[in-house]
């Protein structure tokens, strides 16, 4: 037990927390008007930063390409933000169908891809057989200095995705195959009429060697069929457009920049390290006046 005791007082790298802990406070206590003040001129300058910083709103757009994949749509995409951080805003404002003072109030284009929505597993039939269009689903983060310009950025992409020449001709082609499909059912809905009516007369029966190739209800049904799909295909071709908006953008009436609680933290931060150092600067200023007093 003494000898423990004597090894507690002879410990001379021991560090007594208490005691550090008593020397910060009597530290911050001695300064605290350095602090104080520079707090005061720290919370002063964050105030008119926020004041005078113009705000940016984000929003976001999830929308399903049906020609172009995720990957060639992100590149697209990324080509626009592009042209906005060269700042040439006149091929910008051409490709989104906007002046060139609203593209100036563009602060941000982020493509996304494969986000939320999982896209369905397609097997090679669907491509093969354009007739059913395949969605690519793709997002964008856009930042603005005017919600005001989010409806007209929207159409803006929509057209300029739409417009390209590989999204065109997959949707042309789908078009064509959709209008060659339904030209073809009429004209099998056609012969099958004609068939119906020359067996019309002929009657079924086990006994004569005459018997018709179905039952007239046969014809019927299938004729009905043919019709639906008919009606399915135009339906689709009526709806169909190369790019669909699933989620537009919505405007926020709260800014994402400037953030006010990041601008205090910031700005305390800042005012604090700059005092810190005033305080060494004084400190040591103060010991090598004392010193050379001494000499």
């Amino acid at each position: 037990m003494v000898k423990e005791f004597h090894d507690h007082q002879t410990a001379p790298d021991e560090i007594d927390l208490v005691q550090v802990f008593v020397k910060v406070v009597d530290f911050f206590r001695n300064n605290l008007k350095v602090f104080l003040a520079f707090n005061l001129v720290g919370i002063a300058l964050g105030l008119i930063y926020l004041k005078l910083k113009p705000p940016v709103y984000e929003s976001k757009l999830i929308g399903e390409c049906h020609s172009i994949p995720d990957s060639r749509s992100v590149d697209l995409l990324t080509d626009l933000d592009n042209l906005r951080l060269n700042e040439d805003w006149k091929l910008l404002s051409k490709h989104l169908k906007i002046s060139e003072q609203e593209a100036k109030q563009i602060k941000r284009i982020e493509p996304l891809s494969n986000i939320a929505i999982e896209k369905q597993t397609k097997g090679l039939d669907d491509y093969l057989l354009p007739t059913q269009q395949i969605s690519y689903t793709f997002g964008v983060i856009a930042r603005v200095k005017d919600n005001a310009v989010l409806p007209k950025l929207q159409n803006g992409i929509v057209h300029y995705l739409s417009s390209n020449e590989f999204s065109q001709l997959r949707y042309s082609r789908f078009y064509n195959n959709g209008n060659t499909l339904k030209d073809f059912i009429h004209k099998e809905i056609k012969k099958l009429d004609s068939v119906n009516t020359a067996f019309a007369d002929k009657v079924v029966s086990g006994k004569n060697n005459v018997t018709s190739m179905t039952s007239p209800g046969d014809y019927k049904t299938i004729v009905i069929d043919l019709m639906g799909r008919i009606k399915e295909i135009e339906d689709q071709l009526k709806i169909s457009t190369p790019v669909t908006i699933v989620q537009p953008f919505m405007p926020f009436k709260n800014p994402a920049a400037p953030n006010p609680v990041v601008a205090g933290l910031i700005a305390l931060g800042v005012s604090n390290f700059l005092a810190l150092v005033v305080v060494i600067i004084l400190s040591l200023g103060k010991t090598y006046r004392k010193k050379k007093s001494q000499i």
